[in-house]
């Protein structure tokens, strides 16, 4: 059984005055958290928003924001934010809630931290997956833009068999470094893989932000198959987000059944 425990945080900020900003706010939400955790003289900054630099390691926190966002807030506009972190990580709640609660400055220093705090604490597990009715119609909305590279190269279209070796490898490098478990894939799951088609509506998205290109993709996929014993990683994916650069809110989606 592969288990993985989820804490996720909203906030809700309120402009003072009217304020532009990147259409990519996720990216500013970020750098706000992270700059505000790194003035509290935390452990939890290096423990959470700065690992080690190593490619196959994500972070242990996501970050979800309205995609596109308005760009331009006018006074008593608001913007709502959430942050999920997993693992050994939900132990620094409190030291999140006060970065959330002092970083409006910088790109945010027209905002006052309206409200916020704990959404929910999860335990998620695949344990029961085979007792899932069957279900061969799944549909994936990618929310915010979503990056999958194959080799070097970012790709436009996710079949599922993409999709699943993007949701395993997250999963693993989560729960692998972040639990005191290791990530075990069933054999079945990973030698017999269904025939799944794939119907698309997705578009691409290229551009810029702080120094962070993003090459990825918006929109949905309708997978036709027997999908039903990958439907628990599905459900997690939608919590952690999937892909590259996921904590500047990148990779977020909604699933239907």
């Amino acid at each position: 059984m592969n288990a993985l425990a989820l804490s996720r945080y909203s906030f809700t900020l309120r402009f003072a005055a009217d304020t532009a900003l990147p259409p990519f706010v996720g990216n500013t939400i970020r750098g706000a958290l992270g700059r505000s955790l790194d003035n509290l003289g935390s452990p939890a900054y290096e423990k959470i928003f700065k690992i080690d630099s190593v490619e196959s390691i994500p972070n242990p926190y996501t970050v979800s924001v309205p995609y596109p966002s308005k760009g331009f807030y006018r006074k008593d506009d608001t913007l709502t934010f959430a942050v999920t972190v997993f693992g050994g990580a939900r132990g620094w709640g409190s030291d999140i809630m006060w970065a959330a609660r002092n970083m409006c400055a910088g790109k945010l220093s027209n905002c006052v931290l309206e409200g916020g705090g704990l959404d929910y604490d999860r335990m998620w597990s695949d344990n029961g997956a085979e007792t899932i009715p069957r279900c061969e119609e799944l549909t994936i909305n990618f929310l915010t833009p979503t990056e999958i590279l194959s080799g070097k190269e970012p790709i436009r279209e996710v079949d599922f068999n993409t999709l699943i070796d993007s949701l395993f490898g997250r999963i693993g490098g989560i729960i692998d470094n972040y639990t005191e478990g290791e990530f075990v894939i069933p054999y079945s799951l990973f030698a017999r893989r269904p025939f799944v088609k794939a119907e698309y509506n997705l578009r691409p998205i290229n551009f810029q932000t702080s120094g962070q290109p993003i090459y990825g993709f918006l929109g949905a996929v309708r997978y036709l198959g027997d999908v039903t014993r990958y439907l628990p990683y599905i459900d997690l994916g939608s919590q952690i987000h999937m892909g590259k650069k996921t904590t500047r809110a990148c990779g977020e989606y909604s699933f239907e059944i």
